[in-house]
């Protein structure tokens, strides 16, 4: 992987010098043509799609096309380098996810400093973390969960989509602040992860929404804990980490990024664009279909979020020996 990650930054980056070498377009004249929206997952998955729910509503609010252009690979290198070798001149943007945007670079070594090379445009959904059982287990409550694995450290077992998934990442800092420790069993994928717990396989899951939901409404597993400060509408009775006392008040978010050196006049043209589509009715239908729970969060407080979420990220991906960079 180590060696895969190298030839993708020199192939990419042969690409970047001339990036930003020609003078910015005047702000009141953007946009005069059609904008790039990149993702990095393959086309037809959930961040394809949210990018092309915001391209078919953009056309109310902006008067060019908006194309989602999916660049996969390299654990978000394509997608990022892509876009750090962009011009800085509005015209394209990356619909960024926990994954590559903060927990990518703890993992591998990234050719970016994120905090200096991105920034942030306007957060338009996320899918909610929820933690469940297996129906016929012994634990009702988190209480139950938590006094059970304090008394058998790392016996307790949870599945999770991949080592390095932001379901798997929020459980260990869960199990950080409630003093526990369980043993984690990675799959290839959230329904495969699912599946095993709704089967008895494996007692406990970390998940989105969604994902745990048809189990759940079949009976066959018992959601005990949402990662919000307020409780969801899927889950009404099922508490909150807040309520609970516990600081894991997070999502796998769905934020547009742009190069930081955009003219600030484009950045505040496109959020506005961002903060209407993500409000549009037809947005939030294509959202709730997907699973995801839409809603505008500005370029202001992303901001002021995402630093804190990238360090305690970097602690738990040390904390749990995740980390392959030097």
């Amino acid at each position: 992987m180590k060696e895969n990650i190298k030839i993708l930054v020199m192939s990419l980056a042969l690409l970047g010098y001339a990036a930003g070498s020609l003078p910015a377009e005047e702000p009141d004249k953007y946009p005069s043509r059609p904008v790039t929206l990149t993702g990095a997952f393959a086309a037809g998955g959930s961040t394809d799609l949210t990018c092309r729910a915001i391209g078919s509503v953009a056309p109310k609010y902006f008067s060019q096309p908006i194309i989602s252009v999916p660049k996969p690979g390299g654990a978000g290198l394509v997608a990022l380098q892509n876009l750090v070798s962009s011009k800085p001149d509005g015209y394209t943007f990356h619909l960024g996810r926990p994954s590559e945007m903060s927990i990518a670079p703890f993992i591998e070594k990234m050719p970016f400093d994120m905090g200096k090379d991105f920034i942030p445009v306007g957060q338009v959904a996320q899918d909610r973390i929820v933690f469940s059982v297996h129906a016929k287990s012994p634990w009702l409550t988190i209480e139950d969960l938590i006094a059970a694995a304090r008394k058998e450290p790392d016996k307790i077992k949870f599945a999770c989509s991949s080592p390095t998934a932001t379901t798997r990442l929020g459980l260990e800092k869960f199990c950080h602040e409630a003093g526990i420790k369980l043993a984690v069993v990675p799959f290839k994928g959230a329904a495969p992860a699912a599946i095993a717990v709704a089967g008895g396989h494996v007692p406990v899951l970390t998940s989105t929404v969604s994902e745990a939901l048809t189990h759940a409404q079949r009976g066959d597993v018992r959601v005990l804990l949402t990662c919000a400060d307020q409780r969801v509408k899927e889950y009404p009775d099922v508490p909150t980490a807040k309520e609970k006392g516990f600081d894991v008040n997070f999502g796998i978010w769905c934020t547009v990024f742009a190069r930081k050196e955009t003219p600030p006049a484009i950045l505040s043209k496109f959020e506005e664009l961002l903060k209407k589509a993500a409000e549009d009715k037809d947005f939030v239908a294509a959202m709730t279909k997907l699973g995801s729970e839409p809603g505008f969060v500005s370029a202001a407080e992303f901001a002021a979020y995402w630093p804190k979420e990238r360090k305690w990220i970097g602690e738990i991906v040390s904390r749990v020996g995740l980390s392959k960079n030097p």
